[in-house]
């Protein structure tokens, strides 16, 4: 199983959005608390709830966390959900927990502790469960395959928790006591100003990477007392961060907020803005850092961190010019923008209040680009998920993931467009599976068949797969690539109820074939199902290392490999000696050449050069019967083309293959 960075950050944004009810529960009792001053004395029973939920989550968010997090790793990963989220949990309680006296309680702050083991629990699991000598079980079919899981995981988890309670206290102990020192050495003497600066970059980092508040965290390795102190005359560095530089909370996202509202056309984005909007007002923003989400969210990323540090320099200018009046007010994290402003100046001067609103209006037009990108992002995401829900396909694949995070803001646009209609086309339509024959002309039979994708249109022709091409470009060849996969499989079981095995083959994209999931996908479902792999040769020069770890992982377990239109790429003669296929399946522009006599010789010797090397031959683009002659000439005994039959559906392909029986 492939350790993926997407599967990781799409687990983590899983898992963080799942804890969203809680936090919103939670800030309407922190809302309660520190903006409205109630206290859990209230007589209020509603307000008494959420004051006791706030408590409660806070007390048990890392709890929380370690099941979230392991539970989401282990679904993507195809792990047992409850061996991971077992795991994780005994280990991070055996390390954060003290008992004393039948009460139990955190030793320190662990909830940077609760993020990191359960992604270290999974990865060794996933690591340890591939050796062998710690399978108990190793024999197939002798008890179940859900009991054979749980008892062979039994010494990985023993050897993880021996490992992680062992390693994770001195890797926590000098991790500690080498921030706590480089903080103490080098942030310590440093300015106010510096020291502020170092902060607020340092806590947002924290928070966008782990989703763990900043802040919290910080405090562990470095003194914070500082922030009590006047950056300004009449200014603290405390008042300064909250006041000016993250209105809305971390990232300034009260802009965000406004951002979305104002330009953004996606239903999901729109709804956590208009709920995370009271909130935010009082800079509690955890809803939209999780619900949107922000956190580990690339697109994001840059605003998240560039805001909070424009807010700086141009907060900073100004305060350097305009004097701050001596006030009796009293200003807390969660004063409201404008308000804090009006409160700053005395209630005397509007200064202040023009500076946030310069800051919050700067802070929408830094965000307004990259919301459009995310938004097209989004919008391949979405168009993923109806493809996936139109061809019936739950699985959760990573690829889409990697489109989103690495193309540019250029190609989604230019593609949006082109893109849409070709989701709405098949939305509107439906795939359907052809079956080509391949012909055994020394013997007159039936080799067997290749699955070729049609589409059927919504006025019910039956057309080729002309959105290929687009599919490729969006990133949707997965979708496809498992919609045939569940299909062919569905088909071979038809077939087999009425005792008929046929050879089927089926072609595959690059991207599947590098992709591990599917491959284990492909062995899982069509494994001694008589089924062929068909890929193109180009794959090599693009996934080579991938592309050959699947290929051999895919012969290993049964399945005969076909390169396809063998002779119209460059890598053809480079790559010939170390093939690891069965099959070569020759390009019908080859055989359209033989009309000349060097296109007659080089056809005749690229077969004999192949078949030298064992390699079991097919002539593609077969037409007329002087091609036949040739290729009977030169010993070629697999035809496949028009000659004999077009690809033909599903109900004709039985008979058929009786047919030549007879």
């Amino acid at each position: 199983m492939k350790i993926s960075n997407n599967l990781l950050h799409l687990s983590l944004k899983e898992a963080f959005l799942d804890i969203v009810p809680f936090y919103i529960m939670s800030s309407i009792g922190v809302l309660l608390t520190n903006v409205f001053n109630i206290d859990a004395n209230t007589n209020n029973i509603l307000i008494k709830s959420f004051l006791h939920i706030t408590n409660t989550f806070s007390y048990l968010f890392p709890i929380f966390l370690v099941i979230a997090i392991s539970y989401h790793l282990a679904n993507n990963y195809h792990m047992h959900r409850f061996i991971s989220i077992g795991t994780s949990l005994l280990i991070f309680v055996n390390f954060a927990w003290n008992i004393e006296n039948n009460q139990l309680y955190y030793k320190f702050n662990m909830t940077v502790y609760a993020f990191i083991i359960p992604i270290i629990t999974t990865y060794l699991y996933i690591y340890l469960s591939k050796i062998k000598i710690f399978r108990i079980i190793k024999e197939d079919n002798i008890v179940s395959n859900q009991l054979k899981k749980i008892v062979n995981s039994l010494i990985p988890i023993f050897i993880i928790y021996l490992i992680l309670t062992f390693l994770i206290p001195f890797i926590s102990d000098f991790l500690h006591a080498t921030l706590e020192q480089f903080f103490a050495n080098t942030v310590k003497d440093l300015s106010i100003e510096i020291k502020t600066f170092i902060q607020v970059i340092t806590t947002h980092i924290i928070w966008w990477f782990t989703g763990i508040h900043g802040t919290h965290i910080y405090n562990i390795f470095a003194d914070i007392s500082y922030t009590q102190q006047e950056i300004f005359q009449n200014l603290t560095s405390e008042t300064f961060i909250y006041s000016f530089l993250v209105f809305g909370g971390a990232g300034s996202t009260l802009s965000l907020i406004i951002a979305i509202i104002l330009k953004s056309k996606n239903y999901h984005s729109r709804k956590i803005s208009f709920i995370s909007l009271p909130f935010a007002i009082f800079n509690i923003n955890e809803i939209l850092l999780f619900g949107l989400p922000i956190i580990m969210n690339f697109t994001l990323l840059i605003p998240f961190l560039l805001l909070p540090i424009i807010n700086f320099f141009t907060s900073y200018l100004v305060f350097s010019f305009f004097a701050i009046p001596e006030s009796d007010y009293i200003l807390s994290w969660t004063t409201p923008i404008f308000v804090s402003g009006y409160l700053l100046g005395n209630a005397q001067s509007y200064i202040f209040v023009f500076l946030q609103l310069f800051n919050l209006i700067v802070g929408v037009f830094v965000y307004l680009p990259f919301l459009k990108l995310y938004d097209q992002s989004q919008e391949l995401n979405n168009n993923t998920k109806k493809l996936k829900e139109k061809f019936n396909i739950k699985d959760q694949v990573d690829i889409i993931e990697e489109i989103s995070f690495f193309k540019t803001q250029a190609e989604i646009i230019k593609e949006k467009s082109n893109t849409h209609k070709m989701v709405e086309d098949l939305i509107s339509g439906d795939l359907l599976l052809y079956y080509q024959p391949k012909i055994d002309i020394k013997n007159d039979q039936c080799y067997g068949f290749e699955a070729l994708l049609r589409f059927k249109t919504k006025d019910n022709k039956i057309v080729g797969p002309y959105f290929i091409s687009q599919i490729e470009k969006a990133g949707y060849n997965f979708v496809i690539d498992l919609w045939v996969i569940n299909q062919v499989l569905q088909d071979l079981e038809k077939w087999h109820k009425k005792s008929f095995f046929p050879r089927i083959s089926i072609n595959l994209s690059p991207e599947s074939i590098s992709n591990e999931y599917i491959i284990n996908k492909i062995i899982r479902k069509l494994k001694n199902k008589n089924v062929e792999i068909e890929i193109l040769e180009r794959t090599f020069a693009s996934e080579h290392c991938k592309f050959m770890k699947n290929i051999l992982k895919l012969k290993a377990n049964g399945f005969a490999i076909s390169i396809d239109d063998f002779g119209t790429g460059f890598s053809s003669l480079q790559y010939l000696h170390i093939l690891p296929a069965n099959i070569i399946k020759l390009d019908k522009t080859l055989l359209d050449n033989i009309t000349t006599s060097k296109g007659k010789i080089l056809y005749k010797d690229i077969a004999k050069m192949c078949q030298h090397l064992n390699y079991t031959l097919i002539s593609e683009g077969v037409e007329t019967k002087e091609d036949v002659d040739f290729l009977k000439s030169i010993k070629i005994d697999i035809i496949q083309g028009f000659y004999y039959s077009k690809a033909i559906p599903f109900n004709e392909v039985y008979f058929f293959n009786n047919s030549t029986k007879n």
